[in-house]
């Protein structure tokens, strides 16, 4: 992947214990600051950029406006042999949605399925990382998340969902496992943000200025215009789904009872969410499931490509060979972000040493 202008090449063994220094000095436990660095790198590594170490000032500063719960009581408000229902107290999305995981996929090898919901958390970060841990202990996971109300529904102009990420993933044997991570707008929100921070243009395609129209321009598109939905009513109709299992089923908030969020790091940040984990081998061995997964993606990979195309790609091909250049030559981290980390340490007294 070529190098942005400006950027700075990290090693991710220095960038990870940099951001968890970082985060632990902001008031939350090293455990949780651990979790949170571990996710937001793996997001650089995958080429997740949006969901990266971008995202490490905003979480300061949700901390220090009293907008994230650094130490909060996280309580397991209902559970059976294959549900579980938290309560998040506003804590570190991230910290919960790997708990929330965690039991799914402990519930799940017993019971063969498992879903666990959580409500009242922050960001939750790269949504696709939480599906993966099941994969790797040889589950299919699911997750999504619903959030603030910054899109209108299809064909409506109040504001009523957010992105709505959903992501899955399955284990496979000789094979890169099957990921999928996306949000059911066009692109994730964190995009629109990363250019704005950046001061770089958006394609046309992702959002509209506050008439309706196409705009390049990410503050134009963030704070007066919406996103567009992926393909339309069925990007909305999925983006319901995730309404539904993240945040009606959860008890917590949703549609426009969420509140708008523009500012990222500036202003509230709710989400509600649903961790959805089956145990392969309830259903047949693992080993003949891993090796189907691994037939499906050589059926794929053996398409007949259309003209101009190089290759065909599965969902999470690309970010698995990024992930495998960056921990071979490094992170390019924007300038910007570079620059914020650089700040953060010495305004909370952590030795910045990623050079």
């Amino acid at each position: 992947m070529a190098e942005e202008e400006g950027s700075v090449v990290v090693r991710p063994e220095r960038l990870r214990p940099l951001v968890a220094r970082i985060f632990a000095a902001a008031g939350p436990p090293e455990r949780d600051a651990a979790t949170v660095a571990e996710v937001l790198v793996e997001a650089d590594l995958r080429g997740v950029e949006s969901h990266g170490t971008t995202r490490v000032a905003g979480y300061v500063s949700m901390i220090r406006r009293g907008l994230l719960n650094p130490r909060p009581k996280v309580v397991v408000l209902r559970a059976a042999a294959s549900t579980a229902m938290l309560e998040g107290d506003r804590a570190f999305g991230i910290v919960v949605a790997k708990r929330a995981m965690e039991i799914a996929m402990d519930k799940a090898e017993r019971a063969g399925v498992a879903c666990v919901t959580a409500r009242n958390v922050t960001h939750t970060g790269m949504v696709g990382f939480y599906p993966m841990m099941a994969a790797r202990r040889g589950l299919i996971g699911v997750a999504m998340n619903n959030g603030p109300a910054i899109l209108p529904p299809f064909g409506g102009i109040t504001p009523t969902y957010a992105t709505n990420p959903i992501a899955a993933a399955f284990p496979s044997d000789r094979e890169e496992p099957i990921v999928l991570d996306m949000a059911t707008s066009v692109v994730a929100g964190g995009k629109l943000r990363l250019a704005l921070k950046k001061g770089q243009p958006i394609p046309g395609s992702w959002a509209l200025d506050r008439h309706g129209v196409p705009t390049t321009d990410p503050d134009e598109a963030i704070f007066h215009g919406f996103m567009q939905w992926a393909g339309g009513y069925k990007g909305f109709g999925m983006a319901t789904v995730v309404e539904v299992l993240g945040a009606v089923l959860s008890g917590g908030l949703f549609g426009s009872d969420v509140p708008c969020m523009k500012s990222f790091g500036k202003e509230p940040l709710v989400t509600s969410a649903f961790y959805l984990a089956i145990n392969p081998e309830h259903f047949m061995p693992l080993d003949e499931f891993r090796g189907r997964i691994d037939r499906l993606v050589r059926m794929v990979k053996a398409s007949e490509r259309a003209r101009g195309v190089d290759e065909v790609f599965l969902p999470g091909e690309i970010e698995f060979r990024n992930k495998a250049e960056r921990e071979r030559d490094g992170i390019p981290l924007s300038g910007v972000v570079y620059a914020e980390l650089g700040g953060l340490a010495r305004e909370l007294g952590v030795p910045f040493d990623l050079a």
